[in-house]
């Protein structure tokens, strides 16, 4: 398709999604939403994956009602069987998978010597083996796109450890190297991974709902500590985010693998103490 000839949306711009499918897990809340709603307004077809059923149907029916494609496909990431589950139906929706955002993401506020097993392997299966194993079982897909694209999220808690949210640490600090080796291994298939470490998201421009906890409790506010850690002064938007990985999913980052891209309002690029 020639330039003059693609899509474009109502400002004129060309949709940088048009034609593509896109599978979003977490996308009932938070980023996943705000990434749902922005990969659909730039031409993408969704799969809308969350275990929440009601809030994740909801996500896509508000992409459906601007007109977009998209779908619901209910999953606990914490279960492998699932995962296997959504992936088979994933792939009868759409063959060919052009864009994976491996969001979905829980934490737990916990003392270390407090910590549940059950909770610590939730965190773990959820946040770090989900991502893995979403991006395997997809990856037939992902392949027959002739390239394609898998973003992970993770959190600078993963880099420098967050003393109350231990078990989240720790699975998000393993996404960091498993986007290296990642992007190793599938660059010889025409597939880029990269990963956004993200600090504080406590905020949306569009009222979408920000949620951390598996009970649904909403993110705690940024701290006074946070805050004056971070040079812009204020949280993180989820819609900020989902900007980050609307670039990591799209031919603007052609070129991009294997990368961590950091979102925290200038917080982690500043020696601790030190101001």
């Amino acid at each position: 398709m020639i330039a003059d000839q693609a899509p474009r949306d109502r400002e004129g711009r060309m949709k940088r999604l048009e034609g593509k499918n896109a599978v979003i897990t977490g996308a009932a809340s938070g980023v996943g939403r705000a990434a749902s709603l922005l990969f659909a307004r730039e031409g993408a077809a969704v799969a809308c994956v969350d275990v929440d059923a009601e809030m994740g149907a909801e996500t896509a029916a508000m992409i459906r009602a601007e007109g977009g494609d998209a779908v619901f496909i209910e999953a606990d990431l914490a279960d492998p069987a699932s995962i296997e589950d959504m992936a088979r139906a994933c792939m009868a929706w759409r063959g060919v998978i052009h864009v994976l955002f491996n969001n979905a993401g829980i934490a737990e506020r916990a003392a270390f010597e407090d910590i549940a097993l059950e909770d610590w392997n939730r965190q773990i299966a959820v946040n770090l083996t989900a991502p893995f194993l979403c991006s395997q079982k997809l990856l037939p897909a992902l392949k027959a796109a002739g390239g394609a694209a898998i973003v992970h999220h993770g959190s600078i808690d993963g880099v420098l450890g967050n003393p109350t949210l231990v078990a989240y640490s720790a699975s998000k600090g393993g996404l960091q190297p498993l986007t290296h080796v990642m992007g190793f291994w599938l660059a010889r298939h025409g597939i880029r991974v990269n990963c956004i470490n993200s600090g504080a998201l406590r905020e949306s421009k569009q009222g979408i709902p920000v949620r951390l906890n598996r009970d649904n409790r909403a993110g705690q506010p940024m701290s006074d500590a946070q805050r004056r850690a971070t040079p812009m002064d204020r949280p993180g938007f989820v819609e900020e985010a989902a900007d980050v990985a609307l670039y990591l999913a799209s031919d603007e980052s052609s070129y991009v693998n294997g990368s961590v891209i950091t979102l925290d309002g200038g917080r982690t690029g500043l020696t601790p103490g030190t101001f």
